[in-house]
């Protein structure tokens, strides 16, 4: 599984803030596809980066999922250097 990084300041955009660093947004991911997503970036040589998802990344149907949410991470590449 991706290592995690260093926080940004939580007072930014995230996506924003991890742009300009060169990370990508990819997708919301848990268990076994985040597993193998992982992996398969690893593998074409990206660097990846595993967020825990925030608020913005809920809909708005979803805002009393908060908990159950905190086990699915946000996936971001990074082409190597």
């Amino acid at each position: 599984m991706g290592r995690p990084l260093p926080l940004f300041d939580p007072g930014a955009n995230r996506d924003e803030a991890l742009a300009r660093d060169g990370w990508e947004r990819r997708f919301v991911a848990v268990g076994s596809r985040l597993d193998e997503a992982t992996a398969l970036y690893e593998q074409l040589g990206f660097a990846v980066r595993l967020e825990p998802p925030t608020e913005e990344d809920l809909r708005e149907e979803c805002s009393d999922c908060y908990a159950e949410l905190q086990k699915y991470r946000v996936v971001y590449t990074r082409r190597p250097a």
